[in-house]
């Protein structure tokens, strides 16, 4: 579309709107000072709107809508235009430099995912990635994110991407935002938790959409998000709001046993250390040793009852059937009781490999 100016054809290119009013009065024979005199403006002024320097605002758009018959919404137009484009001149200076972030990210897994559009243009690229954080630039990124923000430390040790881990939170984020629970309740938690562990021996297909509606009913969103290369992370416990919480877990490790005690232990941590910060578990991730001390013992003694523990640990006998009939007397997993022993070193890994059970991604996907 292009703009009438009198007899002159201005393309809609963003271009200096004061150029334009130069040209215009030059066509008109009309001096610098005769248009001030006619604005009622210091000539200085119209020099440097003329020069660039300065904006053409609505009251001298008005102005010269007066003066040069010319409608005050082109100047304001053209003023628009031209501060739009000197905008994403800067931008695209900025998405420059933002290309060494890109690196920070497994892009490719993350568009595998779905969560991101995967292109070829790497200021585009970034650009995506800001809109899948939902900040302005890079510098955003950095102050508002729990990796970025510093929330917590990673160990120099674990090789863990902080890019993957920020990524891996965000989209846990972003899901919870969108889910609808009630207010948060610790108490309708501990409930939904005991209604929780009665599922442990259930298939994904069954416990997952029940673990949901059961969390949901609690105010707190139970999410299961895939895991990205180096995130790190088996689960975080996290608050998203004042009336909100979020437990979010992967695979990563695939057995049951593990799935069911990270559950819990971010349970512990919603109940007990829901005010404390971002809390991220898995390796590489250096938490409060006192806080994940608290979370797995109340993880442990909620699947099974110390008393019936310490019963059942005196005896001895740690084989396939008795240990299963074990589980079936505390009410939980067969897996949930070989995965203890094994922990507490009371049993080797390979004694009770079949009460244990992996889950694969696509049954949770599926579930």
């Amino acid at each position: 579309m292009a703009i009438r100016l009198d007899e002159k054809t201005v393309s809609d290119l963003p271009i200096p709107p004061g150029e334009v009013l130069g040209e215009e009065i030059e066509a008109l024979g009309m001096s610098q000072k005769q248009l001030a005199a006619a604005l009622g403006r210091p000539v200085q002024a119209v020099n440097e709107i003329i020069r660039g320097k300065k904006a053409i605002t609505e009251e001298t758009a008005l102005g010269l809508e007066r003066v040069l018959g010319i409608g005050a919404h082109v100047w304001v137009g053209l003023e628009s235009a031209y501060r739009m484009a000197l905008a994403r001149d800067r931008e695209r200076e900025r998405m420059a430099e933002s290309l060494d972030w890109l690196k920070e990210f497994p892009i490719g897994a993350m568009a595998k995912n779905g969560w991101v559009a995967l292109v070829r243009d790497k200021r585009e690229q970034a650009r995506e990635l800001l809109r899948f954080f939902d900040v302005a630039d890079v510098a955003a990124y950095r102050s508002v994110t729990p990796v970025g923000a510093g929330r917590f430390r990673l160990s120099d040790k674990a090789k863990v991407s902080e890019g993957a881990l920020s990524a891996w939170l965000r989209k846990g984020e972003a899901e919870a935002r969108k889910a609808e629970t009630r207010d948060f309740d610790a108490n309708l938690l501990e409930e939904a938790a005991q209604e929780a562990r009665s599922l442990t021996a259930a298939d994904p297909a069954v416990f997952a959409p029940r673990l949901e509606r059961l969390f949901a009913d609690a105010g707190v969103v139970f999410i299961v998000v895939p895991e990205l290369p180096k995130t790190g992370a088996s689960g975080v416990a996290r608050m998203i709001g004042p009336r909100k919480a979020l437990i979010q877990l992967n695979l990563r490790y695939k057995w049951a046993d593990v799935f069911w005690f990270t559950l819990f232990h971010e349970v512990a941590h919603l109940l007990k250390h829901r005010r404390e910060r971002v809390i991220v578990d898995g390796e590489g991730v250096n938490g409060d040793p006192t806080l994940e001390a608290e979370a797995n013992q109340w993880a442990s003694d909620f699947l099974i009852p110390p008393d019936a523990w310490r019963a059942f640990a005196s005896e001895g006998d740690f084989g396939e059937r008795s240990a299963g009939a074990f589980a079936s007397e505390v009410g939980v997993a067969p897996g949930i009781v070989a995965g203890r022993l094994n922990k507490e070193g009371l049993a080797p890994y390979s004694a009770l490999a079949s009460l244990k059970r992996r889950f694969a991604w696509s049954e949770a996907a599926s579930a």
